[in-house]
């Protein structure tokens, strides 16, 4: 599995959240990109992940 573009270890049972949980990365403060599928901050549904997918988590940040 690939995060942020670094191999991760994948392991059985894995979803989004339990990855994001790890990673100690609030749901309500990120997009989330799974392949085609993209999640916007507060959507991100619990999908068990595989061991090839590409993971592409985004920080929202407020600015101007």
């Amino acid at each position: 599995m690939i995060v942020n573009g670094r191999e991760r270890e994948h392991r059985d049972g894995l979803t989004l959240h339990a990855l994001l949980e790890e990673l100690k990365i609030d749901r309500g403060k990120v997009a989330v990109m799974r392949g085609d599928d993209v999640w916007k901050r507060g959507s991100i549904p619990d999908v068990p992940l595989a061991k090839a997918d590409v993971i592409e988590i985004v920080t929202m940040m407020q600015g101007g």
